[in-house]
């Protein structure tokens, strides 16, 4: 593809981009994905899991027509060449708030963690986690072009589109724990999910009973009689600010939930719990569960608590 893009495809792209990325002829930015996509990257190793690339993403980038260091970050990168944390950030269209926040969050400091090398992985796992979910879209939503080259706006605070992405990103992770769980049990039905993937993104287990992952709510658990069982929101943005707003629009949720079944069990995954909000659950009738989200992503036991509720104790799945 030429690199002076079709202005029609580039305000096609943009308007159907779930991200919205911004091209920019910002000379600070093309410096620095210039470095970012030089050949001295060539010779690394680009393991995916270890770095936090889904195969999704790594597939999204190879037809896009990127090399990998030009829209991932790589521990031996960054060490060299440390100025680019800035474009890799700005090319996840986080700004500097959201992403000190979400470090926090995760506990992600050079004091807390054992080495500078093993900051500068966590660090490049927790980018890629966004990149390889701005790749995927970006895929789906273009996949006839080959985009060459991907400005984002530097400088740009991209107010309002790192808490949606947050918001994509932990649904998915929360959804890849529910399948590896339930997987590595030996739960699923896998001819009668994937059947039903062309309806919709469903998990069916052996009982009958079935997972519906979808925007609202973001996970919906029904029995084989499609009685509803169970009703999950997850709330995976970090931002103190807006989290009695996330508290009402769970609540909004969960009462129609409750309204088809009373016995439904609600189940409320927040990353932040701010003390007016944790004072104003102790009185919601309509949230029955509450677990901490992050906790669940970082910590082996909680997840397992959490797993366990969920298929032992709700859906009465035959679990140790």
């Amino acid at each position: 593809m030429s690199e002076h893009l079709d202005t029609e495809l580039v305000d096609r792209y943009l308007k159907r981009s779930a991200l919205f990325w911004k091209f920019s002829r910002d000379a600070r930015f093309a410096k620095w994905q210039k470095l970012a996509r030089g050949a001295a990257w060539n010779a690394l190793e680009w393991n995916c899991e270890p770095l936090g690339i889904s195969a999704e993403g790594k597939a999204a980038a190879e037809r896009l027509g990127f090399v990998p260091s030009e829209v991932f970050a790589h521990p031996q990168v960054l060490d060299r060449r440390p100025e680019l944390l800035e474009y890799y950030r700005l090319l996840s269209c986080l700004s500097n708030k959201g992403f000190g926040q979400i470090k926090k969050q995760l506990g992600l400091s050079r004091k807390l963690l054992k080495s500078p090398e093993t900051y500068q992985l966590e660090l490049c796992k927790l980018l890629n986690r966004f990149l390889s979910n701005a790749l995927a879209h970006t895929a789906s939503a273009n996949r006839e072009a080959l985009i060459r080259t991907v400005f984002a706006e530097a400088g740009s605070e991209w107010q309002g589109t790192w808490v949606n992405d947050i918001g994509q990103l932990a649904e998915q992770e929360l959804e890849k724990i529910i399948v590896e769980y339930a997987d590595k049990l030996d739960l699923v039905d896998r001819n009668a999910t994937e059947a039903a993937a062309d309806e919709g993104n469903f998990l069916i287990l052996k009982s009958g009973n079935v997972f519906c992952f979808g925007s609202e709510p973001d996970v919906e658990c029904r029995s084989k009689k499609k009685e509803l069982l169970c009703v999950i929101e997850v709330k995976g943005s970090a931002d103190r600010a807006g989290a009695q707003t996330r508290l009402g629009e769970t609540k909004k949720s969960f009462t129609k939930a409750k309204q088809e079944n009373a016995h439904c069990v609600t189940i409320f995954l927040p990353s932040v719990v701010t003390s007016s909000v944790q004072k104003q659950l102790q009185t919601e009738r309509d949230i029955d569960k509450v677990f901490n989200l992050l906790e669940i992503f970082k910590d082996t036991r909680k997840r397992d608590d959490f797993l366990t509720e969920l298929f032992k104790f709700i859906l009465r799945e035959a679990v140790p």
